[in-house]
């Protein structure tokens, strides 16, 4: 397990306070997700290398993230206000930043197997994934950001499947694409450069992915019901989003799972399952009292109603 070994002894020599929390995590988990943490990491300094960047930039991203996030959290707790206010900031200052958003995007995709809550909803994912692909000929996803939930769609569903990708930001499409055309370079992937919101219903889509987003703007029910119109009658809709999250680009503050589940009710969407994991080992009472961080994902349908 050369590269996992790499990995931890860099985060200890840069960040040890953090190492002992991942060495938690991974003193809990199987050798099947040994295995796939070491083949991820294989694959990604690959793509890295690709890039002319190395391993060490794919690290130091991750912990200048986890730095920049401990930050936000430390100011949350003291203002109890998230650091950005307005989207048109987070554009010019990330989304639009080539350097500070491949940072981000390469920093993020390690999370999703070095925090136990990304990789939970990651299983979330794939578990919605696997028992819907009889009815997915029609996917798109919205903020692709690192294209690790991309990547697992186009391996797991049938060839024929349609896939779209929407981003606001061009510099963040252009990060996912590379990402994809790396590591599945036969698939045909379209590669949509705008505001969701103004993309034309003239489509609708059995599967639609939308991770990490709503709290990225500032009123997130304009996507909720946007997704609600882009859904086919039977089809599913993949949601995460954070509970007291606050980071560099995030705007809406959801100050409760219960905010979620409300505001997806209220725009007409129905939950089938869902994940629910802070970040924290601690009890849910102890978690809601110090407005922890909670991550969220469901998989929802149109209320029977609609």
């Amino acid at each position: 397990m050369r590269n996992i070994k790499y990995l931890l002894s860099y985060i200890d020599l840069k960040m040890p306070l953090h190492k002992k929390k991942i060495d938690i995590i991974l003193a809990n988990k199987d050798i099947f997700f040994i295995q796939e943490l070491e083949s991820f990491l294989a694959d990604y300094s690959r793509y890295l290398e690709a890039n002319n960047l190395s391993i060490d930039y794919g690290l130091d991203a991750y912990i200048k993230m986890v730095k920049d996030m401990i930050k936000c959290q430390i100011k949350f707790m003291r203002t109890g206000n998230y650091p950005v206010s307005n989207l048109s900031n987070t554009i010019a200052d990330v989304y639009n930043n080539k350097e500070a958003m491949l940072s981000y995007m390469i920093g993020l995709a390690l999370s999703q197997y070095l925090w136990e809550s990304h990789y939970k909803i990651l299983q979330h994912f794939r578990t919605a994934l696997i028992d819907n692909k009889e009815n997915i000929k029609k996917y798109i996803e919205i903020g692709p950001g690192h294209g690790l939930f991309l990547r697992h769609a186009i391996t797991n569903l049938d060839p024929g499947v349609d896939f779209v990708t929407v981003d606001i930001s061009r510099t963040s499409l252009e990060i996912s694409k590379s990402i994809i055309e790396h590591a599945v370079p036969d698939k045909e992937v379209r590669y949509i450069n705008k505001d969701i919101l103004s993309l034309e219903n003239d489509q609708q889509y059995d599967f639609i992915l939308m991770g990490e987003v709503l709290e990225h703007v500032e009123q997130p029910e304009l996507l909720l019901r946007k997704i609600h119109d882009s859904m086919a009658t039977n089809g599913k809709a993949f949601l995460s989003t954070c509970v007291n999250c606050p980071a560099i680009d995030h705007l809406y503050h959801f100050k409760s799972v219960d905010d979620i589940r409300s505001l997806f009710n209220d725009c007409g969407l129905e939950i089938e399952s869902e994940t629910v994991v802070p970040v924290e080992n601690l009890p849910m009472e102890e978690i809601v009292k110090k407005k922890i961080t909670i991550n969220y994902s469901a998989l929802v349908n149109r209320k029977k109603y609609d």
